[in-house]
């Protein structure tokens, strides 16, 4: 008898052992997906991850109950994939599966509820009890979510166990389909016709108007088929009137199967002609890829890093190869996706996880069949999808920290990840950016990487010019207007006058960051999180940025109950406000998450601000990243020192990247832009590297530093974060921890620590990291590791303790 080793979609250890049916022998293979049941009845979706024929002892197996879809199955690749990032980032493999299937594959049991065979004494039930069991009909199953929805219940299985054990109801583990093909009604003759014949039906039909109508205006159309809803709104009818025809095998309807994929015919444009600069970068990189499999493509800002990725695209295609384009936020490159589909049609598919789910379920099916895209654009979780002939992964602004997946778990880093998903695959990677991460750089510089630059503007077009203003002095000589310099004001005016656009940066969300008494200078804080709330003017509402809860706005304070709550730290709705109050004859426009709720909201200001219906535009880091805009002179950075004073090793490394990349929005075409940052400390040394524009000298500095305090890239990180709803426990737990660890890693472990956020969500928070050289072996202190986190959450001292493993953490 044959077995298969299944993951099991949930954070367990391991994979499980199932038989396999001697009906299902031919269908189930390695990578197929399959339905299994798994504590108890619940069914979940599994990977198969190997056959054999080795029986586990001393339990019962169970049995494989169904293959899914016949041509659904990952690669022995795409399983390496999963396994490696598993054991990597210390996850579960079942949480790597979550992560890597689309929703709509990943099918999981409900409780379904039907009439049981025992009389019922409805005196002896609940209100509750008494109308679900007015609400079920004998032999027909209800799915518990529908149950709980009808009785107005978030929880009804108390409920549903009482009836059980009375023998009122029966329950049953059933499965839905949910996903399903898209399909389209379309009209056609229901055989052909003779002129003679069609004459004759349509004098048989003179008594049945709506269908003498309906049908003329068929025949006059002069087409063999039509999609049913167009020619219903064509032709006035109703569906009634069309199925009578149908009836009377007159026409007849067909279903047919379409794509969500929305596939866009054009492109096949010549790509933009190269400079000289943009052909040598190009040939490097080819005598790279001979001798190395990761290249770093350093480029200044607008030096043209996009027309090489098309050029690099196009010759991997022409080898029948699959490219992956990588970009740090999908919402945020609208441009980037117009500009490759004007080059590739729908050659091109784009992924992320803000898409539908059916439409990220049909573009990884056509991924593993016969004809996928030769290139895909997207996010991190692009990673996940099955390449058949992956040749080339580009990842643009590899620098930037929205590669790295926080929650849930897989706690990945898109960059690393792709690096060895191109390795599995035997592709090359190209990494791009104009402010690269230390991580690379330094790879680089130890010989790893490839490394090839460009160092200046397409068309040799000037860097924006940097001034400081110093807002400690116009403060001290109050000349501040609100968040305004004199400097940013009298530019800005400049800016406007000469017709051109302007892009304000404040990496801040809301009106007010957080709210302050002023009295007893207590700041109003979220009740479940160690965090202040951020005020939201236009909805006059407080927000939690970490865990959503939401108040009321208040103005006395609840601490003191004399004081009032002042506004302090404007967010962009602040200086959106300020802004149509010092130019109220501008048109303003904000790009900020509270804004950019939507796809078509977003597309919307990016087209008017490209058009140039929009004069100004406000937001927070989302106007730094895959922005070109050709008229934009004047960058202003509002407040940077919210970013260089940031408690974290890896703050001026951000701050000078942010900078850089926010400032190279400016003066991408025609005359030289400008860029002013506003400071209370311009002798920071971030800023004078900044105004040097120097990545090698800045990275020279700090990464000396860096060496000296044992930090990356220098070394390795794995933080371990603690929660519990006890803070006495949570430290005792950490204390504990911290003391076995060092037996065995001495002073690699530091801390503990508890972090600028000590709560969030009622739940307390302690960190610790543990330092690792390159020279140490990474796999056997995480195998340590997980024996000593194991042994802790087996204490019974320390129930409901919760374990976080974070491996290269970006913050």
């Amino acid at each position: 008898m044959k077995f298969a080793d299944i993951i099991i979609p949930l954070a367990v250890e391991g994979v499980f052992t199932y038989a396999v049916p001697v009906a299902l022998e031919e269908k189930v293979g390695e990578g197929k997906l399959v339905i299994v049941s798994f504590a108890g009845n619940k069914k979940y979706t599994g990977v198969v991850w190997r056959i054999h024929e080795k029986q586990p002892v001393g339990y019962k197996v169970k049995n494989i109950e169904a293959v899914t879809d016949d041509r659904l199955q990952l690669s022995g690749v795409h399983l390496q994939f999963l396994f490696w990032m598993a054991e990597y980032y210390m996850a579960y493999p079942g949480e790597v599966l979550r992560a890597a299937l689309p929703v709509v594959f990943r099918l999981e049991s409900f409780t379904a509820v039907t009439l049981g065979d025992t009389e019922i004494d409805f005196d002896d039930l609940t209100d509750n009890g008494q109308a679900l069991l007015r609400f079920l009909r004998p032999g027909q199953y209800v799915a518990m979510r529908e149950i709980e929805k009808y009785l107005g219940i978030k929880n009804g299985m108390g409920l549903v166990k009482s009836l059980l054990d009375k023998g009122y109801i029966q329950i049953k583990e059933t499965i839905d389909e949910i996903f399903r093909e898209k399909t389209e009604k379309w009209i056609l003759w229901a055989r052909p016709y003779t002129e003679e014949e069609l004459s004759g039906i349509l004098d048989a039909l003179r008594r049945a108007s709506g269908q003498y109508k309906m049908l003329c205006r068929w025949i006059e159309a002069g087409k063999e088929q039509m999609e049913k809803q167009h020619f219903l709104k064509q032709s006035g009818g109703s569906a009634a009137i069309l199925k009578s025809l149908c009836e009377k095998n007159i026409l007849k309807i067909e279903e047919r199967k379409v794509s969500r994929l929305g596939e866009d015919k054009a492109g096949e444009q010549q790509a933009n002609p190269l400079s000289l600069q943009q052909e040598s970068a190009i040939k490097q990189i080819r005598d790279y890829f001979t001798s190395k499999d990761c290249v770093l493509l350093r480029g200044v800002t607008s030096s043209g890093k996009t027309e090489v990725y098309i050029h690099l695209i196009r010759e991997y295609i022409s080898r029948g190869k699959q490219v992956l384009y990588m970009l740090p936020e999908i919402a945020l490159t609208v441009q980037i996706i117009r500009r490759l589909r004007r080059v590739f049609g729908d050659t091109i598919g784009i992924y992320h996880s803000g898409m539908p789910d059916n439409i990220r379920a049909e573009l990884w099916k056509k991924q593993s069949g016969p004809k996928p895209y030769p290139v895909i654009l997207g996010v991190r979780s692009s990673l996940f999808l099955p390449f058949q002939k992956l040749g080339l992964v580009i990842v643009d602004e590899e620098h930037d920290p929205s590669y790295k997946q926080k929650e849930p778990a897989p706690r990945y880093h898109g960059r690393d990840a792709a690096i060895m998903l191109a390795n599995l695959c035997g592709a090359k990677v190209l990494l791009g950016s104009a402010t690269p991460s230390f991580e690379s750089y330094y790879n680089t510089k130890t010989g790893k990487y490839g490394y090839v630059q460009l160092t200046s503007r397409y068309g040799d077009i000037r860097m924006p010019e940097l001034l400081l203003a110093d807002l400690a002095e116009y403060r001290r000589k109050k000349l501040m207007k609100g968040v305004f310099s004199p400097v940013l004001i009298q530019e800005m005016q400049r800016t406007l006058n000469e017709g051109n656009q302007i892009i304000l940066f404040q990496n801040r969300r809301g009106y007010s960051t957080y709210l302050q008494c002023d009295c007893c200078g207590s700041i109003l804080k979220c009740s479940h999180c160690d965090v202040s709330m951020t005020y939201y003017k236009q909805r006059d509402l407080l927000s939690c940025r970490y865990c959503g809860s939401i108040k009321r706005n208040v103005s006395l304070c609840t601490e003191c109950g004399k004081g009032h709550y002042r506004q302090k730290t404007p967010g962009t709705e602040r200086v959106e406000e300020e802004v149509a109050a010092l130019f109220p004859d501008a048109r303003i426009a904000r790009m900020d998450l509270e804004v950019m709720s939507s796809k078509a909201k977003y597309h919307r200001v990016i087209h008017d601000f490209e058009e140039g219906k929009t004069n100004i535009l406000v937001g927070t880091q989302m106007v730094s990243k895959g922005l070109d805009f050709a008229n934009v002179k004047l960058v202003g950075v509002i407040d940077a020192d919210s970013m260089v004073n940031f408690p974290d090793f890896r703050s001026e490394e951000r701050a000078y990247c942010m900078l850089m990349q926010v400032g190279g929005r400016s003066g991408r075409k025609g005359e030289q832009g400008k860029v002013i940052v506003q400071t209370a400390d311009p002798d920071n040394r971030v800023y004078r590297m900044v105004m040097n524009g120097d990545y090698d000298v800045f990275y020279t500095e700090i990464a000396a530093e860096r060496e000296q305090f044992v930090y990356p890239p220098f070394c390795r990180l794995i933080q371990v974060e603690l929660r519990h709803k006890e803070v006495v426990v949570v430290r005792n737990a950490v204390n504990l921890l911290v003391g076995r660890l060092r037996v065995e890693l001495g002073r690699r472990v530091w801390g503990p620590a508890v972090p600028e956020v000590s709560k969030i969500g009622e739940m307390h928070r302690v960190q610790l990291l543990i330092k690792i050289e390159y020279k140490v072996s990474l796999s056997r202190i995480k195998s340590f590791l997980k024996e000593e986190l194991s042994a802790l959450q087996s204490d019974k001292g320390f129930t409901g303790l919760r374990v976080y493993c974070d491996v290269d953490p970006q913050n």
